[in-house]
């Protein structure tokens, strides 16, 4: 079955997007397409209506800042996860890092499949990312860089991959959109070694600073990024969810 479109919906003098959620045909993502545009009920209501004729269940939101729900909540919208949001001023970032005998490269068209599959690893079903979610996260900055952790191909075996890093630039900032590796290999220092990979190329164009985020419930992400010289901020990211059967 083929995957709906997605479709741009102008409503009351606001724009949104509503697109398959993880190319499901049962639920949607509905996105705000002007940055921090608070969404008013008419143009809200607008989206679920669009939404329900197209045949959608369930209908969530990106991830919005607490001053941008209030239009979503009056609909109807209920919070489902809460984020935390780090930044790194990327100032100061350390002089080595744990060597983990592994290289990073950009990854092949093959090795797409691949990483899906270290990503479904780490993530559940709700978060977890399939070829198109990933295409999404490359694409969301100005510029992205997508780097693969591989074990060196040698007696050990053919060249498997271990972990992956999104990491995105825009207006001198960036944001690590996704990083996992996979759990067999997790605590080697591979996540460091993406992570640190993705400072130094953000320093290399001049970012200022980075921006990460992570569930709530996600202590053990939290801590790493703590770790990693990140800092927690006030601001907490909402996806909120509308069940249309209801």
């Amino acid at each position: 079955m083929d995957t709906k479109p997605s479709e741009i919906i102008e409503a009351y003098g606001q724009h949104l997007r509503l697109s398959p959620w993880h190319m499901s045909n049962t639920s949607a993502l509905m996105t705000p397409l002007t940055a921090f545009q608070r969404l008013n009920t008419k143009a809200v209501q607008a989206g679920i209506e669009n939404a329900r004729k197209s045949g959608y269940t369930v209908v969530y939101t990106s991830a919005l800042m607490d001053p941008e729900i209030s239009g979503f909540l009056q609909c109807g919208f209920a919070v489902k996860e809460q984020l935390y949001v780090l930044k790194h001023s990327l100032e100061e970032l350390p002089k080595s890092i744990r060597s983990t005998g592994v290289r990073l490269r950009k990854p092949t068209n093959r090795e797409m499949s691949e990483v899906v599959k270290v990503d479904s690893k780490c993530f559940d079903n709700f978060w977890a990312m399939d070829s198109e979610g990933l295409n999404e996260a490359i694409t969301a900055t100005t510029r992205a860089r997508f780097r693969v952790a591989v074990n060196h191909q040698g007696a050990s075996g053919p060249t498997r991959i271990l972990g992956y890093a999104i990491t995105g630039l825009g207006d001198r900032k960036g944001y690590l959109q996704r990083l996992a590796v996979d759990p067999e290999f997790q605590g080697a220092g591979i996540a460091q070694q993406l992570v640190h990979d993705g400072f130094e190329w953000l320093r290399f164009w001049r970012a200022r600073e980075e921006f990460v985020n992570t569930q709530i419930s996600n202590e053990r992400a939290l801590g790493f990024y703590l770790k990693m010289g990140f800092h927690l901020l006030q601001e907490r990211l909402n996806i909120l969810q509308l069940n249309l059967s209801a």
